[in-house]
């Protein structure tokens, strides 16, 4: 008798450079974060989406120093990735996969970032 394979999905690691904004920031806050604009998080190079077994998608925000600039739960990858657009519109650059034997996929992301965008501005 065949047994039918069913793939799993396999768990989702992306990452986004943020190019330069050329519009208004759109941010999402909390409460625990202030709206008083010297004690914002501070604006993304990077964003990391990561959906792995449990429901739903994380996108987290980096700046290319390695400082966290907030994270928000997606109901899934397409979800988050709309989410990304809006704030980022077309500053957030094309997603990257991050290759299956890095153990750590905010620490890539954040290096990459610090490595492609040292000369953004010049």
């Amino acid at each position: 008798m065949w047994e039918l394979l069913v793939s799993q999905p396999r768990p989702v690691r992306r990452f986004s450079l943020i190019g330069v904004m050329t519009r208004e920031r759109h941010a999402i806050h909390t409460g625990s974060y202030p709206l008083i604009p010297d004690e914002m998080l501070p604006l993304a190079d990077v964003v990391v989406l990561v959906a792995d077994e449990d429901p739903g998608a994380m996108l987290f925000r980096y700046t290319a120093y390695g400082e966290f600039g907030g994270d928000t739960w997606h109901p899934s990858v397409d979800d988050a990735q709309e989410q990304a657009i809006y704030e980022y519109g077309d500053a957030l650059l094309e997603w990257l996969d991050v290759p299956a034997h890095v153990p750590d996929v905010h620490a890539y992301a954040v290096r990459f970032a610090a490595e492609h965008l040292k000369d953004r501005g010049n």
